[in-house]
């Protein structure tokens, strides 16, 4: 997580946990593959600890490029692409599909552009203020876009759960609206570090529509 290595082996520790007991309650698969959302965010959580470790700790410098891909693969390629589609895997009403199917072919587009980027741009990982700040080696042509697809990535992971004609799952979004929101407004510059913490935290809300789903299955 952004603030320290012990926050987010603490957060990785419990999202583990909220994963374990999701996936225990899913009676179906699709239900199964929208509970292993917190034991994605386990992962990515872990992998930003060891990255603050390999940043303090000379014995683990070589490995702080893994750690920083394998994090920033989750927060930026993973998520647009894996939301709506367990979403979409859940749904039962067919125009609600026909939109998470727009939404889907979105958030593909975004986590294979983004994909690129990280391929070809290097990144650089700096502590400042006890937060992680993420620097991208863009050409300025290319900055103009960042607005673009932050967008498309929204509408993507943000949009899906309002569309979804599961009820609980619409607090799912505004959860992550308010997360990310708050983000923005108290960490500018770090967002995509901190939005990601709390994001995972919402795993608690997954944990709650798996749930009720499990009850009505």
């Amino acid at each position: 997580m952004c603030f320290s290595a012990g926050a987010s082996f603490g957060a990785s520790a419990l999202l583990g946990g909220i994963g374990i007991v999701a996936i225990t309650k899913a009676k179906t698969n699709p239900q199964r593959f929208f509970a292993s959302i917190p034991l994605f965010f386990s992962i990515q959580q872990f992998s930003e600890g060891m990255l603050w470790l390999s940043i303090k700790k000379p014995v683990l410098a070589d490995w702080q490029p893994f750690f920083t891909y394998t994090f920033l693969v989750f927060a930026m390629v993973v998520w647009p692409l894996l939301i709506p589609l367990t979403i979409r895997l859940l749904e039962k009403n067919t125009k609600r599909k026909k939109t998470l199917n727009v939404l889907v072919t979105i958030g593909g587009l975004v986590s294979a552009t983004v994909g690129c980027i990280l391929l070809i741009y290097p990144v650089q990982v700096m502590p400042m203020d006890h937060h992680l700040h993420y620097s991208f080696d863009f050409p300025r042509q290319a900055e103009n876009l960042i607005w673009f697809f932050t967008i498309l990535y929204m509408l993507a992971t943000i949009a899906a759960p309002f569309v979804s004609g599961i009820k609980q799952m619409k607090w799912l979004g505004v959860c992550f609206f308010a997360s990310y929101s708050f983000a923005v407004i108290y960490y500018n510059g770090f967002v995509v570090s901190v939005w990601c913490y709390f994001a995972a935290l919402l795993s608690f809300v997954v944990l709650w529509i798996i749930a009720g789903l499990s009850k009505s299955t």
